[in-house]
């Protein structure tokens, strides 16, 4: 397949959603804003019928892959306009499921060919799995005193979402150790926050280019998922293109390609005494299969393997 066959909508509504966007038509393929298509009323998400007047069929057959992210209207819309003998239509959750959000969209759902990276939601749905992706950096950017001499650096950064407690707890066992903490947790509304946190707790998070750079001028990238979340997120795909080490609660990752002992540690129950050993062991670079199989180029083939559309 070639990557002109691929149309992607999606958001770009912040540097996070642009950067994918702008990857994504480096690599040749089409990508329209889902803002073009539907805007928000009442809090309920109403599309625009004028605008979309340009998704004709003759439009979308050009197409052999639409993947479009999280907007289950607008997929039966489409639906509706294409060969599937021609074209394959696939909607990706890009986020676990939420059961607020669940109960409001069910019914389109069900009328969707669902995919997601989350072996949770997956099982629990009936929808089909693919991987998380991420794009390589061409080559490794230089990090500020790479000479080791100014320490370890950990970085994390994040939306609180309950994240507080362990991230705190994260953020004082690693300065136990002598490792600078790069912490930013975005607050929640009447939230109380310890004082002695003010330092490292927000009221707004970082454009994604100044969040990359700070994964890069890290050692160390720290991640707190959801509770029930199983499913590579992209902050674990970042630490393993960008060569740093990770410490995250997502058990799941032992049984992935990016797990190394040296590289990932898990926070669990009793992991503080495995601390110093793990921030004193060199990264171990992964075989480049395993960066392969999270790169945008094998997530679009997951989508088009036999079997898939079954």
């Amino acid at each position: 397949m070639k990557m002109s066959e691929v149309l992607l909508i999606k958001l770009d509504t912040n540097g996070f959603e642009r950067f994918y966007n702008r990857k994504m038509q480096e690599c040749g393929c089409t990508v329209l804003p889902i803002s073009d298509f539907r805007r928000e009323k009442y809090g309920l998400s109403v599309l625009r019928p004028l605008q979309l007047r340009q998704l004709t069929p003759r439009y979308l057959a050009q197409y052999r892959l639409i993947v479009l992210f999280e907007e289950p209207a607008l997929f039966l819309y489409l639906k509706k306009r294409i060969d599937p003998s021609r074209t394959r239509l696939v909607l990706w959750n890009w986020n676990i499921t939420n059961r607020t959000w669940l109960r409001g969209n069910a019914p389109l759902r069900r009328r969707c060919e669902n995919w997601t990276f989350d072996a949770v939601d997956a099982k629990k749905f009936g929808w089909k799995l693919n991987e998380q992706f991420y794009f390589a950096p061409e080559t490794l950017p230089v990090r500020e005193n790479a000479d080791g001499k100014a320490g370890l650096t950990a970085f994390s950064a994040c939306v609180d979402k309950g994240r507080y407690p362990m991230m705190k707890e994260m953020r004082e066992a690693l300065r136990r150790q002598g490792v600078a903490t790069d912490f930013c947790l975005v607050s929640e509304p009447l939230r109380r926050y310890a004082a002695e946190d003010a330092a490292w707790i927000k009221t707004k998070g970082l454009p994604y280019e100044e969040f990359l750079q700070h994964t890069i001028q890290s050692d160390i990238v720290v991640e707190v998922v959801q509770s029930r979340q199983v499913g590579i997120t992209v902050r674990a795909l970042e630490a393993m293109f960008y060569h740093k080490k990770l410490i995250t609660n997502n058990a799941a990752i032992r049984k992935t390609p990016l797990y190394h002992p040296c590289n990932v540690l898990i926070w669990e129950p009793g992991v503080q005494e495995k601390l110093p050993a793990f921030l004193q062991a060199a990264y171990q670079p992964l075989p480049e299969a395993a960066e392969k199989r999270y790169t945008f180029a094998a997530w679009l083939d997951n989508f088009l393997q036999p079997g898939a559309a079954d």
